[in-house]
């Protein structure tokens, strides 16, 4: 897609999984320059220097709240003006409500949601962001179908989901704000799962008819919706879910 040549995005959430797939296919595949945010700064600033682009890393933690807006900073001090965002931040501990900890269902609604509500209010109020941006959130079909052990996490994607709906009419004019909820997704999280429980593609497959979801095929839906031919969508959510709601 040529019309992505040049422009810049800001990626929360950039050192792994969806976020560092959709990185790569920006820059790799469409010409796009990054910001690349997350905890891990040496990771980003590796990945900034190896992709193609101009491309900028920042160092973030999304526990702080309350300065979600130095990372705009960043931006405006190195004169980038950003195109749109993707919100690919989050964790996903396993536990049951029986187990829940307060501090371990904090963190993971703090940083699946409420850092979002933050950028957000970033991308609305700097002066970096151009008229027209898009924003895409990296949501989770578990967000409206219940499963086992993730309540925390699917409670987050679901509060997830009501900010972006809420953003894209607050921002209507201004920004198009929407969310991809994928199913099970071939990521490092997911691998890690996979060294921890026996047959877990077979146990995932049953769930997920059409099987486990290549990273990449969330990246091209995100790109989908940053680009002009999603010009009309906003406020909306989007399963790639590989059959997994049909189960």
């Amino acid at each position: 897609m040529k019309e992505f040549s040049g422009k810049t995005y800001l990626i929360a959430g950039a050192s792994s999984g969806i976020g560092k797939k959709t990185a790569e296919y920006l820059t790799e595949e469409l010409g796009a320059n990054v910001v690349l945010v997350a905890r891990r700064g040496d990771i980003l600033r590796e990945m900034a220097a190896e992709l193609p682009g101009d491309n900028l890393a920042v160092a973030y933690d999304f526990m702080d709240l309350e300065h979600v807006g130095t990372v705009f900073d960043e931006c405006e001090k190195a004169g980038i003006m950003l195109d749109g965002c993707i919100y690919s931040a989050g964790i996903a501990p396993l536990f049951t409500l029986k187990e829940n900890e307060t501090d371990h269902m904090l963190e993971t609604i703090t940083i699946n949601a409420l850092a979002f509500a933050e950028v957000g209010k970033c991308l609305l109020n700097s002066c970096c962001v151009k008229e027209g941006a898009s924003v895409v959130a990296i949501s989770s079909i578990v967000s409206v179908a219940t499963t086992n052990r993730q309540s925390a996490y699917a409670a987050s994607k679901s509060m997830l989901n009501t900010y972006v709906k809420y953003l894209a009419k607050e921002a209507l004019g201004k920004l198009r704000v929407n969310a991809v909820l994928p199913g099970i997704v071939e990521t490092e999280m997911y691998r890690k799962l996979r060294e921890q429980s026996d047959n877990l593609d077979e146990k995932t497959k049953k769930n997920q008819p059409l099987g486990i979801i290549p990273a990449d095929r969330v990246s091209k839906m995100a790109a989908f919706l940053l680009s002009d031919s999603a010009d009309f969508i906003t406020g909306s959510l989007f399963h790639v879910d590989g059959g997994f709601l049909l189960k």
